[in-house]
């Protein structure tokens, strides 16, 4: 529900947000809560049955909306993907890797936090077998640096790398940045 003067930029959007056990649970909890206060409806999808209880690296629960089976990249605007654990397990769903695939075919915005950015080195663009983020700009969690780089992503360690549809940050440090660029992305497509 709005609040007085405040402006909903998404109004009507739907975005898919990404989840899986031991995920980090500020960057599930901190994005839903954004974009639904900016007036989009928020679909929390995960490989197991809708209903299922993911529980974040912290303890935090969140109940699944949708399985990836019952969806279609058609129905969103954007999709989010966190970090923590939980892209470990996301990227051995080749139900997920696909619908991020049709989400950037289809130029909608996809968004990965921390480990999230994973996803881009296994999601394979079907003409050239190549990962999704061979030729973007990205950042992540410096971990997955290497990983990112031998998936043929040039690195850039800063808080937002904005690079076409694909979105990346760093740490739960960079949400609210991370946030504004979603949000950005997803409104100039609205308009």
């Amino acid at each position: 529900m709005a609040t007085a003067g405040f402006p909903q930029r998404l109004v009507g959007a739907k975005i898919a947000l990404f989840c899986d056990y031991s995920f980090e649970d500020l960057e599930v909890t901190y994005p839903q809560k954004r974009l639904e206060e900016e007036g989009a409806t928020v679909t929390v999808i995960g490989a197991a049955p809708a209903g299922t209880k993911y529980t974040g690296k912290f303890g935090y629960p969140v109940l699944s909306h949708a399985t990836i089976s019952a969806v279609s990249a058609d129905e969103f605007e954007a999709l989010v993907i966190p970090g923590g654990f939980s892209p470990d397990y996301m990227r051995r769903s080749v139900p997920m890797l696909n619908f991020i695939v049709r989400m950037l075919a289809m130029d909608k915005p996809v968004a990965a936090i921390c480990h999230g950015a994973w996803m881009f080195c296994s999601a394979r663009d079907p003409q050239t077998g190549r990962p999704v983020c061979d030729g973007y700009r990205c950042t992540g969690f410096a971990a997955i640096k290497d990983d990112l780089i031998n998936a043929g992503a040039t690195w850039v360690d800063q808080a937002v790398v904005v690079d076409r549809a694909i979105i990346t940050a760093r740490t739960p440090a960079d949400l609210t940045p991370f946030c504004h660029a979603i949000i950005q992305a997803v409104a100039s497509k609205l308009a």
